[in-house]
């Protein structure tokens, strides 16, 4: 308007009569801007709702091309052990294909393995009714099971292309949470919708078909591959804490299901054997895969390296923007307001409960102390009031992320899998190798590995020295009393013990428990001494000086043992007992340490010179280091003498000084046999 009334001003030079004149086109022209914008509503509105009927035919026109997709990758599956043309490059891309398609619909929410938490999609779901949608998700549901089938025989095949796709349905398909609906409702009434926190979780259902198909491979003995373990283990259980926590309670759960199935096999046995129906060879062969299908799980556990403390399951490298971190496959909720607190945390908390009670149960002995106690816990609390301004609210942490749950769920899964009775041997072996370095300090309750420790530490041989470790940790450090461990440790001393795989971890636990504890009785540690000497006479030379070293030592810190070297005595006066499997009975108090003069005359001269110097050290001479002796192989204590050797100046062999004449020595009794008449020469200048 301003404008023309300028240019209308410039122009005629009437400016009264131009100003009513422009004021009546501003009005005019705002008319027709309000029609216009109005047409342009109505037609936007309805080019709206057609895109809107368009998309709708679109998206019914994608979810048919992806159903017959779908139908058509299912029916391509190739059997490996059937199909002469088989291509597990070609298979391989089928079942990545299968997984790209699946893991779009999740994205889209059209399939839904799991009911959603959230109260915004339960919201949708009860206003719409939409029965097409519920038939599309069942189909689908229906669809992605057989996938899941497939995939499962797949891996069971043991190919490592299913075993990645596997991982990447496992990554691709979490289980949508909303903390917001399992919060307080105060928490709910202080945040609004906006502030509701939805998180991903990793969905424990496939991880538990991973579990099962993993152990239970298509081959003749039916132990899993160990490359299949490798890439597991590298590429998904060592990177992310939650996948370790979910592998845990599917073995625990695997391994009670594979319990309850050999249970149920023994009571059919037991009923078919009253009725004389029973097959023996097949029930044989049942109770063995399921102790191999158990040795698969202990191998899958045993590869799990736990959390050291709860500060190891803290999220690190955090990526708020993409909702990543690199120690978890889905990052754990935050809340600014929200403190999370771990089992332990609570322990202590209750622990603090506990003393407060304990404090205000003890009974003053006048009014005026209670007064007093009174007005000052009055004065606490007014002051506790005034500091605690902002409470704050305490929530458990998920149990991927508490370092109890963790402990909890290694300790049940590794009983549970050693209640299976087919359990091999071999894997009894491994789990009680690691189970002092990596079960034990893990465990919420160790003692709950007692009964195991101790019946395996009574079975003897290389079980019972693996056994050793654990059983010694339980007595030290949480308090397990077991009366028969000497008696046990007095009857592994034998003389194949020092040609064992095992024998420097046993040294040094015999040393631990010998040199450890100073109140044992001098008739056991003289049982020890006189069965360690005796097997010393048969033991390679590095066994020898161990035992040398150790039976030094312990007659120097238990003098009243000093009398077995010191005994006059010979061998057909010994009242010592070899066979004898009590160290009490033995005898050995009694009788003399005569073996340190047999060992005087070892071929090896460290061996000769400890043996005389044993037993006759003062008290200022130094103790032994034991585990410098554990070092000495054959190989080390020929190097020893080579070395020492070229230090000398002369590194020439000494010879004999004369030639020999004969083959045998004068005055044996076959000097002279191969002793012939020489034939005289010819005399010269005859014929």
């Amino acid at each position: 308007v301003v404008n023309l009334y300028t240019y209308s001003t410039f122009s005629s030079g009437k400016p009264k009569t131009n100003l009513l004149f422009i004021t009546h086109i501003a009005l005019n022209s705002s008319r027709i801007h309000l029609t216009t914008s109005l047409k342009r509503k109505m037609t936007t509105s309805k080019t709206s709702t057609s895109t809107t009927a368009t998309s709708s035919i679109t998206k019914s026109s994608s979810a048919s091309e992806t159903a017959t997709t779908i139908k058509k990758l299912l029916k391509q599956q190739q059997d490996k052990h059937s199909d002469a043309y088989f291509n597990e490059q070609s298979d391989a891309a089928r079942l990545d294909e299968l997984r790209r398609i699946f893991s779009k619909i999740q994205s889209t929410s059209e399939l839904q393995l799991t009911g959603s938490t959230s109260t915004t999609a339960t919201a949708t779901a009860t206003t719409k009714k939409n029965k097409v949608q519920a038939k599309w998700n069942a189909w689908l549901k229906n669809q992605h099971s057989t996938f899941i089938m497939q995939l499962s025989n797949a891996v069971k095949d043991e190919r490592k292309s299913a075993l990645r796709t596997f991982m990447g349905v496992i990554a691709s398909s979490p289980i949508i949470i909303d903390e917001g609906s399992n919060s307080n409702k105060k928490q709910q009434q202080q945040s609004s919708k906006s502030n509701q926190v939805i998180i991903h979780r990793v969905n424990e259902h496939l991880v538990y078909k991973l579990v099962t198909a993993l152990i239970k491979p298509n081959n003749e003995d039916g132990i899993v591959a160990e490359h299949m373990l490798e890439m597991l283990d590298v590429e998904f259980m060592s990177r992310y804490r939650d996948i370790q926590y979910l592998i845990l309670v599917n073995i625990k759960l695997v391994a009670q299901e594979l319990y309850n199935e050999a249970e149920s096999k023994q009571k059919k046995n037991v009923g078919m054997t009253d009725d004389g129906d029973g097959d023996d060879d097949d029930d044989r062969n049942g109770d063995e895969i399921i102790g191999i299908y158990a040795e698969n799980l202990s191998r899958i556990l045993l590869k799990i390296q736990l959390a050291i403390d709860q500060s190891d399951l803290n999220p690190t490298d955090v990526k708020p923007k993409d909702g990543t971190c690199a120690n978890y496959l889905f990052l754990p909720a935050k809340w600014s307001n929200i403190e999370h607190v771990s089992d332990d945390d609570e322990d202590d908390d209750n622990d603090d409960d506990d003393r407060q009670k304990d404090d205000s149960s003890v009974d003053d002995t006048s009014d005026e102390e209670e007064d007093s106690h009174n007005e000052n816990n009055q004065h606490k609390r007014k002051t506790k009031d005034q500091t605690q301004i902002k409470p704050k609210n305490k929530v458990k942490l998920p149990p991927y992320q508490s370092i109890g749950q963790h402990r909890a769920a290694i300790q049940q899964a590794t009983l549970n899998i050693l209640k299976i009775q087919t359990l091999p041997p071999r894997s009894l072996k491994s789990i009680l190798q690691a189970l002092p370095s990596q079960i034990l300090p893990n465990s919420t309750n160790p003692l709950r590995f007692a009964d195991f420790c101790t019946r395996a530490y009574e079975v003897g041989g290389v079980t019972s020295l693996l056994a050793l470790n654990s059983l010694f940790i339980l007595m030290t450090q949480h308090g397990l009393e077991y009366k028969q461990f000497y008696l046990s440790l007095y009857n592994l001393i034998e003389s194949k013990v020092f040609y064992a795989k095992y024998r420097t971890r046993f040294f040094k636990l015999l040393v631990k428990c010998l040199c450890g504890n100073q109140m044992l009785p001098a008739y056991l540690v003289a049982a020890f001494c006189k069965k360690l000497c005796r097997c010393a006479l048969s033991a390679p030379p590095s066994g020898a000086l161990f035992i040398l070293a150790l039976v030094s030592n312990l007659i120097r810190k238990h003098e009243e043992c000093a009398c077995i070297i010191h005994r006059n005595g010979t061998k057909m006066d010994d009242p010592y007992d070899v066979d004898q499997k009590d160290p009490v009975k033995s005898k050995a108090i009694e009788s003399s340490l005569w073996e340190l003069n047999a060992l005087e005359q070892h071929y090896h001269p460290a061996v000769s010179s400890m043996a005389k110097g044993c037993g006759t050290e003062d008290s200022k001479t130094l103790m032994h280091d034991l585990d410098s002796f554990l070092l000495h192989t054959y190989k080390s204590l020929f190097d020893q003498e080579r070395k020492r050797a070229g230090n000398k100046r002369r590194s020439t062999i000494p010879l004999t000084f004369h030639e020999p004449k004969s083959l045998f020595v004068e005055g044996d009794m076959f000097d002279g046999i191969f002793d012939f008449p020489m034939k005289k020469s010819k005399v010269k200048g005859k014929d």
